[in-house]
């Protein structure tokens, strides 16, 4: 018996799953998913909108926005669907369609996100992501889709096969890419996204499976939570010396002493030591187990030709203060960039070399010509140099030193396209990780000698902005960072090679710092999408296959 798709429509508004799943389990149908009045229909946080055809979220930046038609099964289909998404407010967002869900925590689906930068760099990003039940996104395999523009406001035309294990994902007719993974055989089929966004003429083309029983009352975990800090600068962190945790943002110091599930009230730092914040004062244990924060005034600040870098200490675990001794700042900084302003915390190499990492941005292009110079406009990246714990410091450093035909290293302007660093010592080595402005992946750097010379800059294989990065014990780098939403991706190696990347949140500033508070346990804090609200945290341990969360006290 076939059923005309007019009536399959019909019976699936009508949520009667279980006359389809009888009559048709084995019949080819095109099914067009509507809400109507959204009866079979499961939403995890307020309900969406139909409006011909046109599928919106809740009217509200929705953290966990998600759609799931519970009277209908797919097992192979081929799926097409359009999404738009919408630059309203901080800019980012993301769509996607979910199928073979069994609830509204297990499930694949095909993710397109954006953000401002993304968008102005033009370059889309389509992720084939699968929840397993503990509320991350995991990406089984991120791609960039070249030849197709990267706008808002602009309906793409997707089309997703799924036979077997095998998924593949087309976008505006461009194959993107190819997934096997046979965790899900059958399920649901849905929408999920963040922020705004529009998706429309979502139509699948496959037999109907039984389906079984949904549970609507499970509800999709969230991990992060407050520290007693706002989002007003970026986060500052280390282990004290007495293994208490802090976490330091402005004058503001939080301390947690059962490795980061509780924390006390703030303290107040004092007013000689100034602000901290990774975006200039930033707080450090060194390997000798010295407590300090590095104070840095740019020279713009201070109206002078070198900056002033002086370096507090604690002898009680963050309780008290010195009074900031200055540092020897070496001449040779250069005119342009003229300001050059610090990102992220210290790294100590195995030798005690402390690197701290600088950007600047220019309007003067045309200061570098030579053609080996990659962009041609905006931000240069420094690292500066202590071999004597702090009390002297280098002239800025290059990171990217490119060569080219017989021409030296170090000789030839560094990429223009070079913006926040942040990096990890493996022994002396040197990894670095640079958010870009106009690459659709992150720059990657080295250092062979404890930063003292780099070799030339190249692209890694994943986007991000607004990063923080730490190795833990067991050698894996871990990185945080902004886009898509807020994501963890793992290093093994080094440094050398990167998988997919988990999206664990979506806060949208995502500035913040890693700290292992205990061996592959790292506490990951991070600023909020709006700056007056709570500074975010969250602990993931690292384990042989990836990332988990950690639960803090009381759950």
């Amino acid at each position: 018996m076939r059923i005309p798709p007019i009536v399959l429509e019909l019976l699936i508004a009508l949520g009667m799953g279980g006359l389809l799943a009888s009559v048709a389990a084995a019949q080819p149908a095109v099914t067009n998913l509507r809400i109507g009045d959204g009866a079979g229909w499961h939403f995890t946080s307020g309900p969406w909108n139909d409006t011909d055809g046109t599928f919106t979220p809740p009217d509200r930046r929705n953290l966990h926005s998600r759609a799931f038609l519970t009277t209908a099964s797919f097992a192979d289909f081929t799926a097409e669907f359009e999404f738009k998404g919408n630059y309203r407010e901080l800019g980012s967002g993301g769509a996607g369609l979910v199928f073979r869900a069994s609830d509204p925590t297990h499930f694949y689906a095909i993710y397109f996100p954006w953000g401002g930068q993304q968008l102005r760099a033009k370059h889309l990003w389509a992720i084939l992501v699968k929840a397993d039940g503990d509320g991350y996104l995991r990406s089984l395999k991120s791609v960039w889709v070249p030849g197709v523009p990267s706008e808002t406001d602009r309906w793409y035309k997707i089309r997703l096969e799924a036979k077997g294990p095998k998924m593949d994902v087309w976008v505006d007719g461009r194959f993107a890419l190819s997934v096997t993974d046979a965790t899900y055989k059958s399920g649901a089929a849905g929408m999920v996204g963040y922020g705004w966004y529009y998706l429309r003429n979502i139509n699948l083309s496959g037999p109907l499976t039984p389906m079984s029983a949904w549970d609507t009352k499970q509800e999709v975990p969230v991990h992060n939570f407050t520290v007693g800090l706002d989002s007003q600068s970026m986060p500052s962190g280390c282990v004290a010396p007495n293994g208490d945790v802090l976490v330091a943002g402005g004058r503001k110091l939080v301390r947690s002493k059962d490795h980061g599930r509780t924390w006390s009230q703030p303290e107040t730092l004092p007013e000689k030591i100034g602000g901290v914040s990774d975006y200039g004062n930033t707080m450090f244990r060194t390997a000798k187990g010295r407590l300090i924060v590095q104070a840095y005034r740019d020279r713009g600040e201070i109206k002078q030709p070198l900056p002033q870098i002086s370096i507090a200490e604690s002898a009680d675990n963050g309780v008290s203060w010195s009074d900031p001794v200055p540092c020897t700042v070496a001449e040779g900084w250069p005119d342009i960039p003229a300001p050059l302003i610090p990102y992220g915390p210290l790294v100590e190499t195995e030798d005690g070399t402390l690197l701290r990492f600088l950007y600047g941005s220019t309007k003067e292009p045309s200061k570098f010509s030579n053609v080996v110079t990659w962009s041609s406009v905006h931000c240069k990246a420094y690292a500066i140099r202590s071999t004597d714990g702090g009390k002297s410091w280098s002239a800025p450093i290059e990171l990217d030193q490119p060569s080219w035909n017989g021409v030296p290293r170090g000789s030839i302007p560094g990429s223009l396209d070079l913006t926040e660093p942040t990096g990890v010592a493996i022994g002396n080595r040197v990894a670095v990780l640079i958010r870009p402005i106009y690459s659709e992946t992150m720059w990657q750097c080295w250092s062979e000698n404890a930063g003292a010379t780099w070799d030339a800059a190249a692209r890694s294989t994943f986007p991000g902005y607004a990063q923080s990065m730490v190795r833990t014990q067991s050698g894996t780098i871990l990185v945080a960072r902004r886009y898509p939403h807020y994501s963890v991706n793992l290093s093994r190696d080094g440094g050398l090679n990167w998988d997919d990347g988990t999206i664990i949140d979506y806060a949208f500033w995502a500035m913040g710092c890693a700290v292992e508070v205990e061996p592959d346990v790292v506490l990951l804090t991070y600023m909020n999408a709006e700056r007056d609200q709570p500074l975010l945290a969250q602990l993931v341990r690292v384990t042989k296959t990836g990332i988990e969360p950690v639960k803090k006290s009381g759950e």
